[in-house]
């Protein structure tokens, strides 16, 4: 149930455009929506998206997003994904992932672990 998870985050480390999108599409559903602390609203165009993680692509070249954890229930899982810089400490976030049909449906992300304040 979860490949699509890894698949979707994938997308974020690829090195061309054709990549990312082949990913990006083998993981999210027709309904997809996606949100996290820097997007200004949920993106549900396939295109946004795919520009969105190409900005990631561009600001941090050679980075990468790799899902080291998934817990999940009852068609909805919670994965951390750590995104890895070149030369820089690797950060981690929480996403808590919708999945219908085997596709992403909704993905909604926070930075940091959870840490209390």
């Amino acid at each position: 149930m979860t490949e699509c998870i890894h698949t979707l985050f994938s997308a974020w480390g690829a090195p061309t455009a054709d990549e990312r999108a082949s990913a990006t599409d083998a993981a999210i559903g027709p309904d997809f929506c996606y949100s996290d602390p820097r997007t200004p609203a949920p993106i549900t165009d396939r295109d946004d998206y795919i520009n969105y993680i190409k900005m990631f692509a561009e600001m941090a070249p050679g980075a990468e997003a790799k899902v080291v954890n998934i817990s999940e229930r009852d068609g909805s899982a919670r994965a951390t994904v750590e995104f890895g810089m070149p030369n820089m400490p690797a950060q981690r976030g929480q996403y808590f992932v919708d999945i219908k049909d085997g596709k992403i449906a909704r993905i909604v992300g926070y930075a940091g672990m959870g840490e209390p304040s």
